[in-house]
């Protein structure tokens, strides 16, 4: 089976815009502008197990995400939705989520899958790419991956080494792990944790006093580095207003749920965080797409993922009325100017089928809707509930976020 219309066929590539270095400062040295183009992350910041309970979607439902890594969106396929469709502005994104798609449906077995997007050091997976993935993909897919880099090799190379090492923010990542372990932190030592409290007891006596260094201490609260890690000014600004201690003492906290709130052998989120891969002999620790509970179902309706490349505001000027079931926001709110949340929020009334649900991820621990939204006489009394929305957010393993909020249309 040909998938060739996975992609539309003509898609406009926004013009893109070269960044000059107007002075030799430190800090814009190293504000290296985020490429527009280039693969951002290969993996996606958000537990899918927990988006599924909160969007409880009923199978047949139209679902709009923002495409991110492509993990959550993949797993949502579980539920048997009508459509996904994936909205990012960034074609390495949506090339991505392209070819998981595409492997879901082309590779051979589970086995394949999983070792194509799961493991690494996987020479053989340049095969797989060659005998069932090549001829499947979009021409703008297929270009993506068959471009090469600046070492001379083609970047579909990524699965035959650590798919999950690849990425403007998993560098980045990389090279502050890196620093850690000079300033001492012992990562390692927690593959060998029993249970909760030895998790605890490692992060006090192995990591804390690196996370504590001055040096580390000044870095990380220095903008250039947080845009390095995928925070951009907005965020940064609901990330010191969720309290009043340090910037560094709030990533800290996070980090301390992320990697001692739960189980290291379930959550894969900390795996990454501490350079340790999936680990595939444990079910449960791997991402929900790359499980074998759900991959018939996921096989059977991969098709039904449809990338855009656009602004999710003018794709949703494109939907008809009440056609929506679910919009997956993730932190997107985060990045917006009131004024587009506002519009965007006009959109989402508009295109937005009764019972509908919205779901909002936050860095910041308040709601990043502002008041005006629903100050208006169109809009519908949404409904949330802040007790649920604490509950999913206690669950969330990623714990990287300050909150996250369910909104539903009344039917």
């Amino acid at each position: 089976m040909n998938t060739k219309a996975f992609f539309p066929s003509k898609i406009k590539h926004p013009t893109s815009k070269t960044a000059i270095l107007d002075s030799f400062s430190v800090s814009n040295f190293f504000a290296e502008l985020k490429p527009q183009h280039k693969l951002i992350q290969s993996q996606t910041w958000a537990d899918s197990h927990i988006d599924l309970l909160a969007l409880d979607l009923k199978p047949a439902a139209n679902i709009v995400t923002i495409a991110a890594g492509a993990c959550h969106a993949l797993a949502y396929l579980s539920a048997k939705p009508a459509a996904i469709h994936c909205i990012d502005n960034n074609p390495a994104q949506l090339a991505l989520l392209e070819i998981k798609a595409k492997a879901l449906i082309h590779l051979p077995d589970y086995d394949a899958v999983l070792k194509f997007l799961a493991q690494p050091h996987q020479s053989d997976n340049l095969k797989r790419y060659q005998r069932h993935l090549r001829a499947n993909l979009s021409d703008q897919a297929s270009h993506y991956w068959q471009k090469r880099n600046l070492l001379g090799r083609p970047r579909y190379y990524a699965f035959s080494e650590n798919l999950q090492e690849h990425g403007y923010y998993n560098s980045s990542l990389r090279a502050l792990r890196f620093l850690l372990t000079q300033l001492g932190a012992r990562f390692d030592k927690l593959h060998l944790a029993k249970d909760l409290a030895q998790q605890n007891q490692i992060f006090e006596q192995d990591i804390l006093p690196a996370l504590q260094n001055k040096y580390f201490q000044f870095l990380i609260q220095r903008r250039y580095v947080l845009n390095r890690l995928g925070f951009n000014q907005n965020q940064i600004t609901r990330l010191k207003n969720a309290n009043q201690e340090e910037l560094s003492q709030i990533l800290i906290q996070r980090l301390r749920r992320l990697l001692c709130d739960f189980s290291i052998k379930e959550n894969h989120f900390a795996q990454q965080v501490i350079g340790q891969t999936y680990q595939i002999q444990q079910q449960q620790s791997l991402p929900l797409y790359l499980q074998k509970e759900v991959f018939s179902q996921l096989r059977q309706f991969a098709h039904r993922v449809h990338p855009h490349q656009q602004n999710l505001i003018d794709f949703l000027r494109r939907q008809n009325k009440q056609s929506i079931d679910a919009f997956v926001l993730q932190d997107h709110l985060d990045y917006l100017h009131p004024n587009e949340i506002k519009i965007l929020w006009q959109e989402i009334n508009r295109c937005a089928a009764p019972g509908a649900k919205v779901l909002i991820r936050s860095l910041g621990t308040q709601l990043p809707l502002p008041q005006v939204v629903f100050q208006s006489d169109e809009t519908p009394n949404w409904q949330t509930d802040s007790l649920r929305n604490q509950s999913l957010q206690n669950k969330d393993r990623c714990a990287l976020y300050g909150s996250l909020f369910i909104f539903e249309k009344p039917n």
